[in-house]
């Protein structure tokens, strides 16, 4: 007698209710430094801000947008104020390896202010 045997199950199950909605912020702050990446896994640049909101606290914002990267690096040459606009990520990529010691921000706007 033959005996059916079902096929082993595949992929990831996820339990959708159990997810969050991305939260878009707007964070206001100084570029304190960027640094720019050309590798084969990530073309772009993160930034450090120091939230103006939140004195002592400074989190990163990471992009692969040319214009995004040149106005965080006009808010680094000039100090002015910026707000940029984005998500914090829960596992944030690492392009050179290692972790980060901040939060960590996924950017898809920059304001930059002409005011110190």
């Amino acid at each position: 007698m033959a005996t059916m045997v079902a096929p082993p199950a595949r992929g990831i199950e996820v339990d959708v209710s159990k997810l969050r909605p991305i939260l878009n912020v707007e964070l206001f702050g100084h570029v304190t430094l960027v640094e720019g990446y050309a590798l084969t896994n990530f073309t772009g640049c993160h930034a450090l801000v120091s939230l103006r909101d939140q004195p002592g606290k400074t989190v990163a914002v990471l992009t692969s947008d040319a214009r995004l990267q040149d106005l965080l690096e006009t808010a680094l040459a000039t100090g002015n104020l910026i707000a940029f606009l984005g998500y914090k990520l829960t596992n944030p990529p690492t392009p050179r390896g290692g972790t980060w010691s901040v939060d960590v921000y996924n950017i898809d706007g920059v304001i930059l202010y002409g005011m110190k």
